[in-house]
């Protein structure tokens, strides 16, 4: 079903009309008078949010422990969240799979050097010149 010229021409001067009052506000709030219109209502929107904050801080004052509740509750729930996403702290240097050794097969754990290192240890502290005399076998 096509339209007729009249309503198509009718539907482009609507737009046309919609554009120019769009572009009319834009050129206003451009000028001087528009900017400081704009920063009045900042300065309102400032006063509002600053009268919010100070309700907040003077109910706070009002019932501390249940506003320390509620501060808790939502510190846990950011905390749970940041550990559940994998976002915390992660190490800088993640060491890839290292091959396993049992002790014994360390080079430093043989048992020849072992028994030479306990004999280092014994003399060191058990030297010769002491007056009581130990034995310690191994």
């Amino acid at each position: 079903m096509s339209r007729s010229a009249d309503e198509l021409e009718h539907d482009v001067e609507a737009s046309r009309e919609r554009l120019d009052q769009t572009l009319g506000a834009l050129q206003s709030r451009l000028t001087a008078p528009g900017f400081a219109r704009d920063l009045a209502g900042l300065r309102q929107s400032s006063r509002t949010l600053n009268e919010g904050f100070g309700q907040l801080a003077a109910t706070i004052r009002a019932y501390p422990l249940p506003a320390l509740l509620i501060g808790a509750g939502l510190s846990l729930l950011v905390y749970d969240e940041i550990r559940r996403s994998g976002r915390g702290r992660r190490p800088v240097f993640e060491p890839g799979p290292v091959a396993r050794r049992p002790d014994r097969d360390l080079p430093e754990n043989e048992r020849a050097r072992a028994d030479r290192r306990l004999d280092e240890g014994v003399e060191e502290s058990f030297p010769g010149s002491d007056p009581v005399s130990v034995r310690i076998t191994k």
